[in-house]
């Protein structure tokens, strides 16, 4: 009786040792990925092919993949592509009539919202058919939030207080980057000097769309100088810890300002700060920038019924 008494309890651990080992996979704050506001024609909104004479309406799905939230009329999307006034179309933005969610406790999948640009109709003429390509412009506003522990330590600190942490290694963790198109990929640090410590941040594009200022609207960007000049800027704030500086293109080194992408969607943005003790501290960033990305679908519209 004793031994299969001991059988059923060494059972019991094994299987409440399996449960608890298998939970969760996230170790930081949180679920990251490189998703933001995904764009996508509705189906049959409109159809692949249609009559000239049928009517159809044109909608187009946002989806949010990421952990940053867009109120109520923020994403906002146009038709581009054909000439608007032949479908009946507005050249205007519309924006959503709703908020869009955050990936998060309460959202798994994110929020999702419908802009309706009303009934398509084609004005000219068409003998048996003709294929146009309509293409869908999504621009929105969106947020990248790191949050990671650093070793905020000098060689001087080293020296008299002893490795109180590690300077050597990678900060980015995962769990420690908000899941966004725009991505800090990489943080390292090293000695600047006997009393200050320095940080090494890599950010990209890891998106399908591209980059633009935070202070444009989106009207600014289908200019082609505006759009030019607020491309690929993001815009960098180091929240934490205190007092860190950062060498910025746009003049003296401050805690927050503007990076720019290269060509290849890459920057890295060298910070510091001085160090009188040594310590383990929360490094917090918030990098904030217009997104904007593009949905496109082939249609054939055959002549009209007689």
């Amino acid at each position: 009786m004793k031994t299969y008494s001991l059988f059923i309890f060494l059972i019991l651990g094994i299987l409440i040792s399996g449960c608890t080992t298998t939970t969760s996979d996230k170790t930081g704050t949180f679920t990251g990925g490189t998703e933001g506001v995904g764009i996508e024609f509705v189906n049959l909104a409109p159809p692949s092919s249609f009559s000239q004479s049928e009517p159809v309406r044109l909608r187009v799905l946002l989806k949010n993949g990421g952990e940053t939230p867009v109120q109520t009329g923020n994403a906002r999307v146009r038709i581009f592509g054909v000439t608007l006034e032949n479908f009946g179309l507005q050249n205007t933005y519309k924006g959503t009539l709703g908020p869009l969610e955050a990936q998060g406790e309460f959202t798994a999948q994110g929020g999702e919202q419908e802009i309706d640009f009303g009934q398509i109709n084609y004005k000219p003429s068409i003998i048996n058919q003709e294929t146009f390509t309509l293409r869908a412009r999504l621009c929105y506003p969106y947020q990248t939030i790191v949050k990671t522990d650093i070793c905020v330590q000098s060689l001087i600190t080293q020296e008299s207080q002893g490795d109180v942490c590690g300077l050597t290694g990678e900060k980015v963790v995962s769990g420690s980057v908000s899941g966004a198109p725009v991505q800090v990929t990489s943080i390292t640090e090293q000695a600047r000097s006997n009393d200050q410590v320095r940080f090494d941040i890599k950010i990209e594009n890891e998106g399908k769309g591209e980059v633009y200022s935070i202070v444009n609207k989106c009207e600014d960007l289908d200019d082609d100088t505006k759009g030019f000049d607020a491309k690929d800027k993001i815009t960098v704030k180091v929240r934490s810890p205190v007092n860190v500086l950062c060498g910025f293109r746009s003049g003296e080194p401050s805690s927050e300002g503007v990076v720019t992408l290269d060509e290849l969607g890459v920057a890295t943005l060298s910070c510091w700060k001085n160090v009188d003790e040594a310590v383990v501290d929360k490094l917090d960033l918030q990098l904030d920038y217009l997104y904007r990305d593009q949905a496109i679908k082939q249609i054939t519209i055959f002549e009209k019924r007689r």
